[in-house]
Parts: C-alpha cells; structure tokens; sequence
C-alpha cells in the first residue's frame, strides 16, 4: 500500500499537535471541544417575550457593604464563639480509655475487619 492509498485523517496533525501542550491546555481544549458540540447539538432557544429571569443572590439593600475591618471582626467573633459551643461536645462522663483498653478495641476492630 503506498502513501497515496492511506486514508487520511484530518485530525491526525492537530492530535499530534495536543499531545505536546500542558495537561492544563489539554483539559481547556477537550473542554472547549465539548461545549462546542453541546451547543451544536442542542442550540440554544430563544426566550419567549414575556420571560422574567429569576432573581438570584442576595437582595440589594441602602446599607452600604461590609468594610475589610468588620468582616474580620464578624468572622473572628464567629470562631471564637464556635470553639466555646464545640467545648464539650464530645464529653462523656467516663474516663478515657487506658493504652491497653485502646490496643484491646484496635486488635478487635482488625480481627472484625480482616478475619471475618
């Protein structure tokens, strides 16, 4: 079979031509390609007239916005105050478990896991 006879592929050079971009380059253009076929296959309708777009996000108010020093403060607080709810959430009223009692349950729980 010589040169001429071999079916030629159109997208042959380009392929070769991605295999030397970045992964991230791949990724964008295997992206792109895809959404190209997605609007391709399934256009885009056009909205009817009478079409409200649902309102999204938070509604606008007259306050003005947060400034970098209160959100800072609002958050700090936040933590803060969630470390003092947390305290003692997980608290029991028996005492710890000893080494051996906690070597104990791990032996069980590789017994349970890996022999049954």
């Amino acid at each position: 079979m010589n040169e001429s006879q071999i079916p030629q592929i159109p997208w042959l050079p380009l392929s070769r031509e991605a295999h030397k971009l970045s992964v991230t380059d791949r990724l964008a253009l295997v992206n792109a390609i895809v959404e190209s076929i997605r609007r391709e296959l399934r256009p885009r309708q056009p909205l009817p007239d009478d079409f409200v777009e649902p309102m999204t996000g938070l509604p606008k108010t007259d306050t003005p916005p947060a400034t970098d020093a209160e959100v800072k403060i609002r958050f700090s607080c936040d933590r803060k105050g969630a470390a003092k709810r947390l305290r003692g959430l997980a608290k029991t009223d028996t005492p710890p478990p000893t080494d051996a009692e906690v070597a104990a349950m791990l032996e069980e729980r590789l017994v349970e896991k890996y022999l049954k």
